[in-house]
């Protein structure tokens, strides 16, 4: 293969292809879980159903620790 030149592509016929949508990020408003806090305390003061915060957390139980970082909604 010593010597030989790659052979180049005609790039000319590839079409630019335009998005169908546009993707923006999403942004949550959260919460930093303290000692003695349960989901139904957060979902109380946040006047939000618990389980609106299990789904967007992705919860399978309601237990939750202090330093966890929970979303609460998107903003």
């Amino acid at each position: 293969m010593k010597g030989k030149i790659p052979k180049i592509r005609n790039q000319a016929n590839k079409v630019k292809r335009t998005p169908r949508y546009m993707e923006f990020p999403v942004t949550y408003e959260v919460y930093h879980v303290e000692s003695g806090d349960t989901l139904w305390t957060i979902a109380k003061s946040f006047e939000i159903p618990v389980q609106q915060l299990m789904n967007l957390n992705k919860l399978s139980s309601d237990r939750i620790y202090p330093g966890q970082i929970i979303k609460i909604r998107e903003r």
